[in-house]
């Protein structure tokens, strides 16, 4: 429990902090927050677990939204709408909307795994909105926040869904690309142009056809992280979070860096320091690894702070940096003590780095995705752009930011694992904004050039020409669509075989977890025939993927009456890592062990790269007796291979 009495001296840290920093007026406010804090605190300890943290997440909803009211109404901002740039926006979606359109149906695409999960979330969404049961919608969406997948990004879509047809991807694609895909590319946009005027941008150098410029060149630039929302992953909409923590960070390093004595600038530092505080815990609730982002943000700003104050030495705002990092401090720990409350019983649950170390390829496979998914134009003229706003600025501080805060997050993430396509969202804004931000410049001088510049680069990374270039690393094929997959009438003709057998009292199962084929595909094989809808989860049993987020096979195994299993035995990820997936398919292949209460009944669906999924039927009942077998042949099988797994 050392990491509990850490986060309580922190706490404590920062009050005495706030209580030594603050004027009279605002220490009878810090008073009156931690008699109520302490108030909270005696009640928890007086309910069970599962009470303790269904009102630890409602409380820190509410202080959430509290916090965020609180800034509206003392930000005195002045609202206006811009046509020019609601026609930049319209013009993103309309094309973002027609790419979605195209790559899916071109590549007449399955949603599967992560794609399906967040789908899965808004329809739940839209069938509890739909139903009116909004007490369970509100419960379930704030106590998301301790989960690995928060259901913060399927709200909205899910919303939509309820008020048009629940299981449409049309309608849930079009709420991605509208609350989260168009947003990220204006937002990045916004990030470049800031860029661009530190390196000596004129402000009135055409503002909206700069942003036009800027949005054309963002979805140009890294299509992947587009590709990913057209497919129907709500990942991108993180990068709106990540531009406003970045613009925050740099106000708030340079209103400490402002000489002693000027008005409001110790209420515009709290204000400020919530505000980023705020931001900072919506990247997290947002997805989960966006903390990574938000870690890299608050490094770079202490380095920020650390060197103005080195600067200035006893001239520095050191009361209100004092005052801001406690304040900051507080109001992560008040939003995140949901999360603290569930991980204190059993820390090592979450040691993701041990979690998720099957999710780790060589480099050589890492570095051979990196060229499909940014390819290294993009990345050359990325460095490029950063060198020449690097040589052309007074003030580098923004991008700094940008560029430490992406090295860091990747660094901390490549620590857990090696990412999927949508974590490399984690360093958009570094790959982005250096391109888009000296097209921007330019475009001051030579706008047909600086539309040239774009046009070339789209025409390596969204065109045929991408596939060309490919197999040399030079350009990503991510953006441009995937050949459909081969074996779409097999499959057609498995979902027909499920459909007709499939009962409560006779469940069918899959084992494997390849892209070809898995348990999850059988389940999500009803996008084939939308009009269906859902296939029904009682029908089939969830065979685990991956042993150190799984455990062993489950005694659910004992449900399955027909057992589908993929050959050779299917696996994505670090075999070593797989055993839950190898050892139970290899006995049901083999007819031995848990394989003996099967027979193959001559059924054989022949999917793509030469994968069969092999149909057994059960003999006999499976007992506990023989589920506690399999699960001692999966610890043999780990422990030949080195692991210890005596703590499951």
């Amino acid at each position: 429990m050392e990491w509990a009495d850490g986060v309580v001296c922190l706490a404590g840290v920062a009050a005495l902090a706030l209580a030594f920093t603050l004027d009279g007026a605002a220490q009878s406010k810090l008073i009156a927050a931690v008699a109520m804090g302490a108030g909270l605190v005696a009640i928890s300890a007086l309910v069970g677990p599962e009470t303790r943290l269904g009102f630890a997440s409602l409380a820190s909803a509410t202080f959430g939204v509290g916090l965020v009211t609180w800034l509206a109404l003392t930000a005195r901002l002045r609202l206006s709408f811009s046509w020019p740039f609601a026609a930049i926006f319209a013009a993103a979606l309309v094309a973002l909307s027609s790419y979605a359109a195209y790559l899916v149906l071109a590549s007449r695409d399955l949603m599967i795994a992560d794609f399906m999960t967040y789908r899965g979330v808004a329809m739940m969404v839209a069938r509890l909105a739909h139903a009116g049961n909004w007490p369970l919608l509100i419960s379930a969406a704030v106590q998301s926040i301790t989960q690995d997948y928060s259901w913060a990004p399927a709200l909205a879509p899910g919303l939509l869904l309820a008020a048009t047809e629940p299981t449409s991807r049309a309608v849930y694609t079009f709420a991605i690309l509208t609350l989260y895909a168009a947003p990220a590319a204006l937002a990045l946009a916004i990030l470049a142009r800031d860029c661009a005027r530190r390196a000596g941008l004129p402000r009135d150098a055409q503002p909206a056809g700069v942003i036009a410029l800027g949005v054309a060149t963002v979805l140009v630039a890294y299509p992947a992280a587009f590709a990913v929302a057209a497919r129907g992953m709500p990942d991108v909409g993180g990068l709106v979070l990540v531009v406003c923590a970045l613009r925050l960070a740099e106000r708030l390093a340079r209103l400490l860096a402002l000489r002693q004595g000027l008005d409001r600038v110790e209420s515009m530092t709290r204000r400020v320091a919530i505000a980023l505080a705020v931001t900072l815990y919506a990247m997290f609730a947002f997805r989960r690894w966006y903390a990574f982002a938000a870690a890299g943000i608050v490094v770079m700003l202490a380095l920020e702070v650390g060197s103005i104050a080195l600067t200035r030495g006893a001239r520095f705002r050191w009361k209100d940096a004092v005052a801001a990092a406690a304040l900051g401090a507080l109001a992560l720990l008040a939003l995140l003590s949901p999360v603290l409350i569930d991980w204190a019983p059993n820390l090592s649950a979450h040691d993701y780095a041990q979690t998720y170390a099957g999710y780790r390829k060589p480099l050589d496979v890492f570095l051979r995705e990196l060229g499909d998914w940014v390819g290294l134009i993009p990345t050359i003229a990325a460095l490029a752009g950063a060198a020449l706003l690097w040589a052309r600025s007074r003030d580098n501080r923004l991008l700094r930011l940008v560029l430490g805060s992406a090295a860091i997050a990747a660094a901390l993430f490549l620590r857990i694992q090696t990412p999927y396509i949508h974590h490399l969202d984690l360093i958009a804004p570094a790959i982005v904004a250096p391109i888009a931000a000296s097209l921007m410049l330019l475009f001051a001088r030579t706008p047909g050039l600086a539309l040239l510049g774009a046009a070339a680069l789209a025409s390596v990374t969204l065109f045929p020409l991408a596939r060309v270039l490919n197999p040399l690393g030079i350009a990503p094929i991510a953006g441009v669509p995937r050949a459909p997959r081969a074996d779409l009438d097999e499959l057609e003709r498995l979902k027909d075989w499920v459909d007709e057998r499939a009962r409560p009292d006779a469940k069918i199962c899959g084992l494997g977890s390849s892209y070809t084929f898995s348990g999850q595909l059988i389940g999500e094989l009803w996008q084939l025939h939308p009009d269906r809808g859902p296939g029904r989860r009682e029908l089939g049993v969830t065979m685990p993927d991956v042993d150190t987020v799984d455990g062993p096979p489950p005694a659910a195994l004992k449900d399955c009456a027909i057992m589908i299993v993929g050959e050779p035995v299917q696996t994505h990820l670090d075999p070593n890592y797989q055993q839950t997936v190898i050892v139970p398919s290899h006995e049901m292949l083999s007819g031995q062990g848990i394989g003996a209460k099967f027979h193959r009944i001559g059924e054989v669906f022949h999917l793509e790269k030469g994968v069969s999924a092999v149909v057994f039927e059960r003999l006999a009942p499976v007992d506990d007796a023989d589920i506690a077998g399999l699960q001692q042949r999966w610890r043999a099988a780990r422990a030949e291979l080195g692991f210890n797994d005596r703590r499951r």
